[in-house]
């Protein structure tokens, strides 16, 4: 008996190629996407499961290069802080660059609302429920990007 909503060899294969390809990016081009690719990425994410459908995430386009510069400043002065706590993971620390922040064609920043919802489905008792939504809708971005050749980078204000 064959299910529906099962996928042919060929299509398990590529879906699973493109989460094993999945990295973390670090070289990046300021050569612009293809029109409509940005939204194709977005759209990924907002496929995403999030608990009591609420999808919390809200995505920001920064194409400013002095909030690109103000950005890139306070992460990258973070990480020094982060560094310093290390204590003997500093030197490793330190290796990371965020210099992606000014190189890359396209800034996204994820954020999750102040005031959030505080009645959906799932947070009375696990009150993080929509930190998870948001990483799903992250990593449905990463794989859209990826089967796109597009690379993505996360970067922490740690």
């Amino acid at each position: 008996m064959s299910n529906p909503h099962s996928y042919s060899d060929e299509e398990k294969k590529a879906v699973y190629k493109a989460m094993a390809e999945r990295r973390d990016m670090r070289h990046f081009t300021d050569r612009p996407l293809e029109s409509g690719l940005l939204s194709k990425i977005l759209s990924a994410a907002h496929m995403a499961p999030s608990v009591g459908l609420m999808q919390p995430w809200r995505f920001v386009r920064i194409s400013d290069r002095t909030i690109r510069q103000a950005i890139y400043d306070n992460v990258d002065q973070e990480r020094v802080l982060t560094a310093e706590a290390l204590g003997e993971r500093k030197t490793e620390f330190l290796q990371l660059k965020v210099e992606g922040i000014l190189q890359c064609a396209e800034v996204l920043v994820a954020a999750l609302p102040d005031k959030r919802e505080e009645h959906i489905f799932g947070r009375r008792t696990l009150p993080e429920m929509d930190i998870a939504s948001l990483a799903c809708a992250i990593q449905n971005m990463w794989l859209a990007a990826r089967v796109e050749g597009i690379g993505m980078g996360w970067v922490s204000i740690f």
